[in-house]
């Protein structure tokens, strides 16, 4: 039976730009991807005030080419967006790839953020199984799952397009 829906995406989120992340030779190699998009932190702080608004509202306003079935978050400080992300569309997986704890003291001097809380928050809220500590194993892991949701595939990449599946 044919299901009609949108392209499978992945979603890294970003804890810096691309340039500075440490990660980044692992994010370049995933966003040769054609379904795979990154998305850097904003560069304004959130009031404290709209910290938990912000990213919902984000998340709303957000357009991708496709339907995100995977969410890479790369650093705490992003998962209220991945939080926002993950319940605007339900059946996308979150996958943390957790920093280094000396990484969680504090982020970027921003004292109002508890990096340690939303760590735990972030372990929890992750997929079963779906924590990456950085190493090969763990992006075989990652791709071998990419392959299966169709994200990693041999059709071409037509964003905003409806198709066809078998």
């Amino acid at each position: 039976m044919a299901k009609t829906g949108t392209e499978p995406i992945a979603v890294l989120l970003l804890e810096s730009e691309l340039e500075q992340l440490e990660s980044g030779a692992h994010v370049r190699d995933l966003l040769t991807i054609p379904r795979v998009i990154a998305l850097e932190p904003s560069r304004f702080r959130t009031p404290r005030l709209l910290r938990d608004a912000a990213p919902v509202r984000q998340a709303k306003r957000l357009r991708f080419p496709g339907e995100p079935r995977v969410i890479v978050l790369y650093h705490p400080v992003q998962y209220l967006l991945a939080r926002a992300l993950c319940a605007r569309y339900a059946g996308a997986e979150l996958w943390y790839a957790r920093p280094e704890p000396a990484a969680l003291a504090v982020a970027g001097g921003d004292a109002r953020v508890d990096l340690p809380e939303l760590d735990r928050l972030a372990c929890e809220r992750a997929t079963p199984l779906r924590i990456i500590d950085r190493d090969g194993e763990a992006d075989g892991q990652l791709r071998a799952r990419l392959r299966e949701l169709g994200i990693i595939s041999q059709r071409p990449f037509v964003p905003w397009a409806r198709i066809e599946r078998e």
